[in-house]
């Protein structure tokens, strides 16, 4: 994010700028890192980026530079409470010191310089005190106060050379640990040429062993190995059984959905040419009635007989729907959605990608009876506003996607739909398709179902 890749460029610039080599100097992370400043809340890592600017502008000895910039980073600190602040600040104090001082402004630095005195916080304020006495030096030099500037150059040189014993004590702690390690492996490695030496002893008595264990090994195996081949027959015939009743039930699922599709077909074609002409001769009747076309009751009459019409024709064109050898599988769908788009209780999308070419018209069908079903259980189940149906062909898999923003169900307590072509039922159409088939559901966040199926 922003405030890693920030950090990421201040220390680059830090490590590129070490030695205050002025030519390493990145103006790239420099000028990225000051367009951060200008927005961002993180007032410590703001500070640190106008310090070492500050410090940048001051190699090239552009003091007044290098002052606005530590000015800057007291105006960041101001917004930290203090405990969380005391080295940065004290970082300001002594560099403002330094750059009054280059700038010929020594009252200024006075000032500065004033403000780091009181009690450490932590060892680098401890460790970085010895500047107080360095820059107090100079400003005694200045002040023509030469008596004073030498006290106080001998107190810097002086804590300067105790960090500089405490540096090289961790070293010589650091030669006396590698020393120590090395006497250890020394002494490991004459144990481990003893353990060897008895371990070879050890060896020779085991291979004896082996030796005389080898046969009744064998002959173990040999047993172990008949007792499993005689397993694995069992398993085999279990599972040819277990195939020819899964084969079974899923001829059960065909003859079922064929069932269904030609009850639906009767259905359609007796209430689109029985009842459908019936209703419209009913209507043409009426409309020759030898009565006042103005009267009320007559014209009620024949208000709800149109409708009792348009519903009985809409009831055949569903019922009709899954006769696709005309539209095919995707313009089936698309007409599904409008006509339920059309109630203003459910919203449904279709989007395809990839689905050119028709497929096998019985697949076809089985598809668009599942996602007829899955849209089903949506309006009846799900208390949706939006749906959405995705169809993806990618070179011989297809994946369907059928997901609402209902209230969600526990998909491992789901049970098949006994009167219909349930959520097991479409399961093990799936399955019988060589595809996959998975729920994905969260209660009060809805649903998504996936299928991939071979084509």
């Amino acid at each position: 994010d922003n405030l890693e890749k920030a950090y990421y460029k201040y220390y680059n610039l830090i490590f590129s700028f070490q030695y205050f080599k002025k030519g390493d100097w990145n103006p790239s992370n420099s000028k990225y890192l000051l367009q951060f400043v200008k927005t961002s809340k993180f007032h410590y890592l703001n500070a640190q980026i106008y310090q070492l600017h500050g410090v940048y502008e001051h190699i090239l000895g552009k003091n007044e530079q290098a002052i606005r910039f530590e000015e800057f980073a007291l105006k960041e600190l101001d917004k930290i409470s203090y405990p969380y602040k005391s080295t940065l600040l004290k970082n300001s104090f002594y560099a403002l010191t330094r750059y009054h001082i280059y700038n010929d402004s020594p009252k200024k630095a006075e000032q500065f310089l004033e403000l780091v005195k009181g009690g450490a916080k932590n060892r680098f304020e401890k460790e970085n005190h010895k500047y107080f006495f360095f820059y107090q030096s100079m400003l005694d030099s200045i002040n023509k106060d030469f008596s004073s500037a030498f006290k106080n150059l001998m107190e810097y040189t002086s804590q300067n050379n105790v960090y500089t014993v405490l540096k090289n004590q961790n070293a010589y702690n650091e030669l006396e640990a590698k020393y120590q390690t090395a006497e250890k492996e020394r002494q490991i490695l004459e144990e481990q040429k003893k353990v060897r030496a008895n371990r070879n002893w050890l060896i020779a008595a085991t291979l004896a062993l082996l030796l005389g264990a080898g046969i009744a090994i064998l002959l173990q195996k040999n047993t172990t190995k008949k007792r499993q081949l005689a397993e694995q027959e069992v398993q085999l015939k279990q599972q040819r059984v277990e195939n020819l009743l899964k084969e079974q039930e899923l001829v059960s699922i065909d003859a079922m959905i064929a069932g269904q599709e030609k009850e639906r077909q009767k259905v359609a074609n007796e209430l689109h040419d029985d009842l459908g002409s019936l209703m419209a001769t009913i209507k043409l009747h009426f409309e020759n009635v030898p009565v006042s076309k103005k009267d009320p009751a007559l014209k009620n009459a024949q208000k709800l007989l149109e409708q009792a019409y348009q519903k009985i024709r809409g009831m055949a064109h569903h019922k009709n729907s899954g006769v696709m050898s005309d539209q095919g599988l995707l313009p089936a769908v698309k007409k599904m959605a409008q006509t339920i788009n059309e109630t203003n209780t459910l919203q449904v999308t279709v989007a395809d990608f990839g689905l050119g070419e028709r497929l096998e018209n019985a697949l076809e069908l089985t598809i668009f009876r599942m996602v007829q079903e899955l849209v089903a259980n949506i309006i009846k189940h799900a208390d949706a506003t939006t749906a959405h149906i995705q169809f993806t062909q990618h070179e011989a898999q297809l994946n369907i996607i059928v997901e609402d923003n209902g209230k969600g169900f526990d998909s491992a307590s789901v049970e098949s739909n006994q009167n219909g072509m349930g959520l097991t039922t479409i399961e093990k159409r799936v399955e019988h398709l060589e595809g996959s088939f998975t729920i994905d559901s969260v209660l009060g966040k809805g649903t998504s179902i996936l299928i991939d199926i071979p084509v």
